[in-house]
């Protein structure tokens, strides 16, 4: 096998937290966790490497025991979000997200970051976030690119929807151009 494959196989063991660790050296990275002082920043910060060595579980610890610790802590709920979207658990993720820019109304990035988790399964609510970072900032770039991902996403979605209504043989609604020169129809409207 080469080294390149090895990489490889090992960085897909520790993104879906797979990683084979002695029963041993996970009982002694718990009594780690449970040994750290009542800090929840040395806290967070284990959970931050338990999590980029892909071990899931324990980074789960480690974020738990800070949020016992202190529940009005944002870093600690982003810490959570993190753990929860890398486990494939985009709800949870989501939920503590929500918590987090509850804590921090004014963190833009925080936003955008949920509009992204939002954007395929709830449009509306994408949309409300993007639309609170650019009307505080309209010139944010992260925010502009999220909305223009969103609309791509949504213009896509109805071509393709109608694209499969053409093999209907329905007849197709017809509307007089004029109204939309005199501004009687939102054409993009049925969009959102």
């Amino acid at each position: 096998m080469s080294s390149q494959t090895e990489i490889l196989q090992t960085s897909a063991m520790a993104i879906t937290g797979d990683i084979d660790l002695a029963p041993e050296i996970r009982t002694r990275l718990r009594g780690l966790i449970d040994s750290l002082p009542d800090q929840p920043a040395r806290l967070r910060v284990l959970g931050h490497v338990l999590l980029d060595l892909g071990l899931c579980d324990l980074a789960l610890n480690a974020f738990g025991r800070a949020l016992l610790i202190d529940d009005l802590d944002g870093a600690t709920h982003l810490g959570l979000t993190r753990v929860y979207i890398q486990t494939g658990r985009r709800d949870l993720g989501l939920e503590h997200l929500e918590i987090a820019i509850s804590l921090r109304p004014d963190a833009r990035e925080l936003r955008v970051l949920a509009a992204d988790l939002l954007g395929c399964r709830d449009k509306m609510r994408a949309l409300d976030q993007l639309g609170t970072v650019l009307a505080a900032e309209p010139d944010h770039a992260g925010a502009r690119k999220g909305l223009a991902n969103l609309i791509r996403t949504v213009v896509a979605s109805r071509m393709h929807t109608v694209s499969h209504d053409d093999r209907d043989t329905r007849p197709q609604p017809t509307f007089d151009h004029t109204q939309v020169i005199w501004g009687d129809v939102e054409p993009f409207g049925d969009l959102i």
